[in-house]
């Protein structure tokens, strides 16, 4: 690596446990796929690609075990990590209210005492997105030379029962925990001409989502805003699968554009994604800090202005033991100039008019995941070409540049779908250049271990890091084709769409 980046993936670490189940567990079990299609081993691999995943004790914490093993194989000092990241979702326990991070928080706490923790809810991108805030931190100078950073990403989805017995949603995932270290490897001082930041209190009662909107849309006026970060200390998992940002963004979009909204704008797939890249053009997920500390998500968000990638956030801190915190951060003058290394940018775009698409449905005195799959399905196909020329034309690049694709595995049959999606425009032949991206430029294990939520964009790194990816075909593409080159790639790009909905990527260029 050069040594002019700001930030580094350094190490991982690995839950590597459990038990491996095949298809044929979820025979007799009562499921149909839509369409009264059986629930098989050849229908479930001919629909998702999945033949086996992997399945946790029911007595372990496995994002724990991911960072015991960090610690481990890594020769990092943890008195150096200043920040502490829990990527994900369910976690180990669906009825934990968190924050998630303090399991593996409290076994590091006598080393780095001092050092921020917080959990991260962005959906399966909630791993890309803590990158993101990572270098925003970094950019900004809050993470200085040499300071270490750890992401946990845990989704204990067996464990947890985060899906009805009967709901085929259970076929797709499987367990999985990594643990991540990067390193901050400049101390940037940020330049600009003014920082601002407009603060509001509120009384914290039921109708808190439509009373931040409305307190948000009166202080902005007009004004676009990049983003909007929420340190949502509600704790609950309906409060977090959307992230609560999510509708929150959704509602003032409501408010900021009432006939649109009048005029069902937002019901139709199409209208909405199409408004929602030309009119809104932002980001929003949730933090949970360990400290519960409104200054935190302030801060967090005052990085964002300072390294020059946004120019209006709005921070929120929401705790129905306090009084509700808004600041409005305004930027002048700051400048983001891409460093030549390590992560070299990042983008996260929120479509919070399809935040029901994935969400915990609460049940009498239970609360399960519900998933719109064709809804999905529309979102992660259809909705990259937008979001990744956004970040790729910038930094003057092209899909075809990129050495290496780390792409979510939701579902193997989203892949080539996206992929023909990018290519349609510019390629003779599109479907021969998917199959090509494929088997050359992409790495796969959604055969072996299943959608691992959050965890998949660690996994797929660390294990052709390690040498245990093989080459196979799923539904008729060979994938794992090119690995002993892929090694050797110097420029990836991670891509991930969830929950929220939610699609973030960054660029990594080695």
């Amino acid at each position: 690596m050069e040594n002019n980046s700001v930030l580094e993936i350094i190490a991982h670490g690995a839950w590597n446990g459990g038990t491996l189940m095949d298809n044929r567990e979820y025979v007799d079990r009562g499921m149909v796929f839509k369409g009264d299609i059986p629930v098989n081993p050849e229908t479930i691999e001919s629909r998702i690609g999945v033949r086996t995943r992997m399945k946790a004790p029911e007595d372990e914490r496995i994002g724990l075990a991911a960072l015991e093993n960090l610690l481990d194989v890594s020769d990092l000092d943890p008195t150096r990590i200043k920040l502490i990241v829990g990527a994900t979702n369910v976690g180990d326990d669906k009825y934990e209210v968190g924050p998630l991070i303090e399991h593996p928080f409290n076994r590091l706490r006598a080393l780095c005492p001092d050092a921020m923790a917080m959990d991260l809810y962005a959906g399966c991108p909630g791993f890309n997105v803590s990158v993101e805030l990572v270098f925003m931190l970094s950019l900004s100078g809050v993470l200085k030379k040499d300071d270490l950073t750890v992401i946990i990403g845990a989704e204990n989805i067996h464990r947890a029962r985060a899906f009805r017995s009967t709901d085929t949603a259970n076929i797709i995932f499987g367990d999985d925990a990594l643990a991540t270290a990067l390193q901050t490897r400049a101390t940037c001082r940020p330049r600009g001409n003014e920082l601002r930041s407009e603060p509001k209190s509120l009384p914290f009662d039921a109708g808190y989502l439509d009373s931040v909107a409305r307190t948000l849309l009166e202080m902005t006026e007009s004004e676009q805003l990049d983003g909007i970060i929420v340190d949502n200390q509600l704790g609950k998992i309906q409060y977090r699968v959307p992230a609560t940002t999510a509708w929150l963004q959704q509602r003032l979009t409501e408010l900021r554009f009432p006939a649109e909204t009048e005029a069902g704008t937002f019901s139709k797939f199409t209208n909405a994604l199409s408004f929602y890249n030309e009119h809104v053009r932002s980001f929003a997920f949730d933090i949970r800090s360990l400290e519960r500390r409104p200054d935190t998500v302030h801060n967090v968000a005052r990085a964002y202005i300072e390294s020059g990638k946004q120019r209006a956030v709005a921070s929120v801190y929401l705790d129905p033991q306090a009084d509700i915190e808004i600041t409005i951060h305004r930027g002048k003058g700051y400048s983001f100039q891409p460093p030549p290394a390590g992560v070299i940018d990042t983008i996260t775009s929120t479509h919070g008019c399809f935040g029901s698409y994935i969400q915990a449905d609460v049940e009498e005195n239970d609360v399960f995941g519900e998933m719109n799959g064709k809804g999905v399905f529309l979102y992660a196909t259809r909705g990259a070409g937008q979001h990744l020329e956004r970040m790729l034309a910038p930094n003057g690049l092209a899909i075809d540049d990129l050495e290496l694709l780390i792409e979510h595995q939701a579902n193997f049959a989203m892949i080539p779908m996206t992929l023909q999606n990018l290519f349609k425009d510019h390629k003779a032949d599109p479907a021969l250049a998917v199959k090509e991206f494929i088997a050359d430029k992409m790495v796969m294990n959604i055969h072996t271990r299943g959608n691992c939520s959050v965890v998949c964009m660690q996994r797929l790194p660390y294990d052709l890091e390690r040498g245990t990816l093989q080459p196979d075909t799923i539904q008729g593409f060979p994938i794992n084709r090119n690995i002993e080159r892929l090694q050797k790639a110097k420029l990836i790009l991670f891509d991930s769409v969830g929950a929220g909905m939610t699609r973030s990527s960054f660029i990594y260029k080695k």
